[in-house]
């Protein structure tokens, strides 16, 4: 599972190619907003890439359900930590849901650190600029957390802020290294 900083649109394309191609996490599905899914173009183009929606608003555990059923049939699935996109740049708050799946799961997290990329979006002064975009990806971050059965992510919310904080670091790192 890659967990990513998210600054531009094509921020899934960009984590992709930057993968090793015989690498266990490739080929990578993110996961997008189930809104993202109700416009024809962009619905084409995503589930093209092997996009899956994520549906808000149902609690933490029921939207990540498809991710889930993803992980367990050996998917290399994507994540933007920080929920949405970043328009300027700078890191925003991270969000607990990357850290929770792992829980879930037992997944390993690689950190990748997405660096630049809010700077495509003006595309000519990006091309005669010469602006950097840099993707850094980080060890696996493996831990002894687990969810015992029958028990919500609430439950096991100490455990869920432990690791998006281990998760932040170790990102953070990477961002401010390259």
């Amino acid at each position: 599972m890659a967990i990513a900083t998210h600054s531009y649109g094509f921020d899934p394309y960009i984590v992709g190619t930057a993968m090793p191609f015989n690498s266990n996490l490739f080929p990578i599905r993110f996961m997008a907003k189930e809104r993202f899914f109700k416009m024809p173009v962009v619905k084409n183009i995503i589930e093209a890439y092997g996009t899956f929606p994520v549906i808000q608003g149902i609690g933490l555990e029921n939207s990540l359900k498809p991710a889930i059923e993803l992980l367990k049939n050996n998917v290399a699935i994507g994540m933007f930590v920080e929920g949405k996109v970043a328009k300027n740049g700078e890191l925003r708050e991270f969000k607990p849901g990357a850290a929770a799946l792992s829980i879930m799961t037992g997944t390993p997290i690689i950190p990748v650190a997405l660096k630049g990329t809010w700077q495509i979006r003006n595309p000519l002064k990006f091309l005669f600029l010469q602006k950097k975009i840099s993707v850094s990806f980080g060890q696996p971050i493996q831990h002894n957390f687990t969810c015992p059965p029958n028990s919500t992510i609430q439950e096991n919310r100490e455990a869920v802020e432990k690791l998006t904080g281990q998760i932040s670091e170790e990102i953070k790192k990477l961002y401010h290294s390259c």
